[in-house]
């Protein structure tokens, strides 16, 4: 199995508090992974650990080969990883079209295009073929009757949609989702579930977070179990789900 990342011994403490205790673990290449296990597991920290967002106290993190264990989140996103977060977060003042146009500059520019930088500002962006591009990303993730709207309009669900937008209009390698799908309808969750799936298939990888274990089954090819800051069984998604233990553990069956 080529892994796109790996962790090895990752641990991490605030105030003195042990979250993850020597956490290891390997997310396939071209597969969709699951991070799985109860509330307080250290799942959210983990993702923060492996973005950026915060640096572990010891361990190892490579993305695609390289150390990355203390680069910070955006140089992480420039070497091709794009996260997104429990609660949507976006400029409200902008469109729906200028956020994800702002998602979809290149890992590797440093600065911002004059066209998005008018959009900051509040001016409309020159029809382009960036334009082009994010206006068929907001289709696939239907959003596209909203272009014009500021994201301060949209519905919770829809806010969702639009975090997805801008890391699909992300040209990434590694996309992680934090718990992406609470709170949507079921036949977005059904929709959604088919992009992380294309994602897969295009050669891209997905690692999510999630506690809706029927999409579990459904989407992943590969499930990490954590349990009180330990990778308790990690493997295929079957295997994992099945497992006797882990059933007990996160069902209290």
């Amino acid at each position: 199995m080529e892994a796109i990342l790996s962790a090895t011994d990752i641990k991490k403490r605030f105030f003195g508090i042990s979250v993850l205790n020597g956490v290891s673990l390997q997310v396939p290449r071209g597969r969709v992974t699951a991070l799985v296990g109860s509330n307080g597991a250290g799942k959210s920290t983990l993702l923060n650990l492996i973005s950026g967002l915060l640096t572990a106290d010891e361990g190892a993190i490579f993305l695609d080969g390289q150390d990355v264990t203390n680069l910070p989140a955006h140089t992480r996103a420039r070497s091709g990883l794009a996260r997104s977060f429990q609660h949507p977060r976006s400029f409200r003042s902008l469109t729906v079209l200028d956020s994800v146009l702002l998602g979809s500059v290149p890992a590797s520019q440093e600065t911002l295009p004059q066209g998005l930088m008018a959009a900051l500002r509040g001016k409309p962006v020159a029809e382009s073929e960036r334009v082009a591009a994010a206006k068929r990303v907001l289709e696939r993730c239907r959003l596209d009757h909203r272009i014009d709207t500021p994201a301060a309009d949209l519905t919770y669900g829809e806010r969702k949609l639009l975090m997805l937008a801008q890391i699909l209009a992300f040209d990434g390698k590694l996309f992680c989702f934090d718990e992406l799908c609470a709170g949507l309808e079921q036949d977005v969750i059904d929709h959604v579930g088919g992009i992380f799936r294309q994602l897969a298939d295009d050669g891209k990888s997905v690692l999510f977070i999630e506690h809706n274990l029927q999409l579990v089954r459904d989407l992943a090819d590969h499930v990490i179990f954590l349990n009180t800051g330990t990778v308790f069984r990690e493997g295929d998604s079957a295997a994992v789900l099945e497992d006797p233990e882990v059933v007990r553990l996160y069902l209290g069956q």
